[in-house]
């Protein structure tokens, strides 16, 4: 007697507790809606650090101050409903909005199961602020030179904002002080000098540099300096 076992197709009926996803591309254009995964399963991931290989395919701990137990989550993504298998670095959007970056994979199951061990980076680095990020727009004004116009660019975009030193100085024989501040943004941005980033509590900062994730596991850094 032959039994006919397709393990794909099973999958969806056996695993409980699955979930919608969706699998957004490592370096896809901001907005594209990405793929979604009806059922993808979510796993908890053991306790411990978690070693990110990076691009040279080395390992590099990162220190989350004991957050990366929270942080750290298996998705089980079926590979009959993906177009083509995830890659290191794709992200997973969970219902709650929630972004998990993937950095290991592992193809198991007969091959018919992506094992994605996933962080949480907004968890994992406190990204307790929502910022708004603000793009200029420039048109002439009444003298004829170029005068920005600050407009909504990007929003609810988590990050953390940590108050870096305080310098102060004369300028017109006044004392002044400018406070510098480093932004960790779960995003990657393309950002340049003609972007500004207003907190929740409407400070604006001006973008003095801006660091890339150049690492897996890591965040986007950008220096900047209170307007």
């Amino acid at each position: 007697m032959n039994i006919d076992f397709d393990p794909s197709a099973d999958f969806s009926r056996v695993a409980d507790n699955t979930e919608a996803v969706t699998l957004l591309r490592r370096g896809a254009t901001p907005g594209d809606a990405g793929t979604v995964i009806p059922h993808a399963l979510r796993r908890a991931s053991q306790s411990g650090e978690f070693a990110a290989k990076n691009r040279d395919e080395s390992r590099r701990y990162v220190n989350s101050a004991g957050q990366c137990v929270a942080a750290d989550v298996d998705w089980h993504l079926p590979a009959a409903e993906l177009p083509a298998p995830p890659g290191i670095g794709d992200a997973i959007l969970d219902g709650d909005g929630r972004r998990w970056t993937i950095l290991e994979l592992e193809l198991i199951m007969l091959r018919t199961r992506w094992k994605c061990s996933s962080r949480e980076l907004s968890i994992a680095y406190g990204l307790d602020d929502t910022v708004t990020i603000l793009k200029a727009e420039y048109a002439k004004s009444d003298a004829g030179a170029a005068e920005p116009a600050w407009q909504t660019w990007r929003t609810g975009v988590r990050a953390r904002i940590q108050p870096v030193e305080v310098k102060v100085g004369a300028e017109n024989s006044a004392r002044c002080a400018t406070s510098t501040y480093r932004i960790f943004v779960e995003d990657d941005l393309t950002l340049d000098q003609t972007h500004r980033i207003r907190g929740a509590d409407g400070t604006v900062f001006q973008i003095t540099a801006v660091t890339g994730s150049a690492r897996l596991g890591e965040l986007q850094t950008i220096e900047a300096v209170e307007v």
